[in-house]
């Protein structure tokens, strides 16, 4: 279970577009902790700007003998002048001395304060985090940051069945020892909406979800199974951000993924359902759901 990172957007806020229970409760926090460390589960992602997340994951991992790798993001910023007291915040709200991974949120804050990621490398010279680097939307973020040199350890990438728009630059990123962790695996979990629940926006995706639905039948696995294990298959994918909604949906998709491969003619249709619309791959632009 080395690959999977367990995304704790749920633990502080509503999250997704599936998720019609809300916040996940205090207690099954930790027995999804628990479960998720005793199946190999050793990293955990968050952010400052997921709501409590950081908070309860702190009070969690403080109240047990757990030892998480723990990534957290940097908010969106106007200057640099917040960023070690945000820093420090986190690590406060954490109860942690040092974190595995420190992540700008919005690329768009080190494009206009460039300067802010000479802290986040005195972080890291200061032992504080272990490694550095950027959650990017867009393929020619990847390009700014390799066309300037940057040095940077990690990045978070979203990639899905629908979206594989990083595809060509994985075996570069693998090449430059560059960990690559991709996130929306499920799409905030656009994957396990009903087809005839959607809106008349997503009428171009119908037809390849009702397949993704037939496929994981004949596989006898569930969709979500089935998107990690698409995922899984790219041997230049590092790790695996996935989001639950309850400890059921983790056990779920533990038990889903250690069967076998997805067979090379699924895989093959399957891939062929890449969408390059944005309004259906990037949530963010889910604005106009009904």
């Amino acid at each position: 279970m080395s690959k999977i990172i367990l995304g704790t957007a749920q633990f502080g806020m509503d999250y997704g577009i599936n998720n019609v229970r809300g916040k996940i409760p205090y207690n099954e926090v930790v027995e999804i902790l628990n479960f998720a460390y005793k199946n190999g589960i050793d990293t955990l992602d968050t952010a400052y700007s997921y709501g409590e997340s950081e908070e309860i994951l702190g009070k969690a991992i403080s109240n047990s003998s757990l030892k998480f790798n723990i990534i957290s993001k940097l908010p969106d910023l106007e200057n640099d002048k917040n960023v070690e007291n945000i820093f420090n915040e986190t690590l406060k709200r954490l109860r942690q001395k040092k974190l595995y991974g420190y992540l700008f949120h919005n690329f768009e804050t080190f494009r206009k304060h460039p300067y802010i990621y000479n802290i986040f490398q005195e972080l890291k010279c200061s032992n504080k985090v272990e490694k550095i680097g950027f959650s990017i939307y867009y393929p020619s973020e990847i390009d700014y940051l390799l066309d300037n040199k940057i040095d940077f350890d990690i990045v978070q990438i979203p990639y899905s069945i629908f979206d594989q728009r990083f595809e060509n630059y994985l075996h570069l990123l693998k090449e430059k020892k560059i960990e690559v962790h991709i996130r929306s695996v499920f799409l905030q979990g656009l994957f396990f909406k009903k087809p005839d629940e959607l809106s008349e926006n997503f009428v171009k995706i119908r037809e390849d979800l009702e397949n993704i639905n037939k496929i994981s039948k004949r596989l006898n696995i569930s969709i979500a199974s089935l998107c990690i294990k698409f995922a899984l298959m790219n041997e230049n994918i590092d790790k695996i951000i996935i989001g639950i909604d309850s400890l059921e949906d983790l056990v779920e998709n533990i038990r889903g993924i250690n069967g076998n491969k997805i067979a090379d003619k699924y895989f093959k249709l399957l891939r062929n359902m890449r969408v390059d619309d944005e309004t259906i791959i990037l949530p963010f632009r889910w604005g106009f759901l009904k």
